[in-house]
């Protein structure tokens, strides 16, 4: 893999998260947002291959990544630890305060988005499927005094939420959506 970016230096912040996209990407083969045991392995084989090493992880081998991996001990490897993981080794001269300020969203919708997101991630897999919207649009309308929504209305919102179109509404999507309509 080829992780230069332009002629960004991969010092800089904004590399450390494309660096981070891409890695996710990659390896997050089944698109459920988690990168899970079995994608872990590829990992970890293409880690030793950059060292022209051949090398097969064990079980132990595996955990061990995954632990590390995971920054919040959630027990699930999610674009956010991965983000995390880069710029502390690609940017080491942001402490984790920097951090954390750095990924504080300066817009307060961002912050209720990320509220609501969670409320109805409720596989928390990182995105929203078609039942998880269909239940945030249902008490939507509800709040607002409005009739069920129709199977239409649904198709409706995933259509323009959804901007890759792959049927899901990840995190950024919904934030995207939430700034562009509030």
């Amino acid at each position: 893999m080829d992780y230069r970016i332009g002629s960004a230096s991969m010092s800089d912040l904004e590399s450390a998260k494309i660096v981070a996209k891409k890695l996710f990407e990659t390896y997050d083969r089944d698109r459920n947002g988690v990168i899970d045991t079995t994608e872990t392995i590829p990992m970890i084989v293409d880690a030793y291959k950059s060292f022209n090493r051949s090398f097969q992880p064990t079980r132990g081998d595996i955990d061990s990544y995954s632990k590390v991996m995971d920054r919040n001990g959630d027990g699930k490897v999610t674009y956010q630890d991965i983000e995390e993981l880069c710029i502390k080794y690609l940017c080491p001269q942001y402490s984790q305060q920097s951090r954390q300020q750095i990924n504080k969203p300066q817009d307060p919708r961002i912050e209720v988005a990320r509220r609501v997101f969670r409320k109805y991630d409720t596989d928390n897999s990182g995105f929203l499927n078609v039942q998880e919207i269909q239940k945030m649009i249902t008490e939507a309308y509800r709040s607002m005094g409005l009739a069920q929504p129709t199977y239409k209305d649904v198709q409706a919102w995933l259509d323009v939420a959804d901007t890759n179109k792959d049927g899901f509404i990840s995190l950024q999507e919904f934030e995207q959506f939430v700034q562009k309509s509030l």
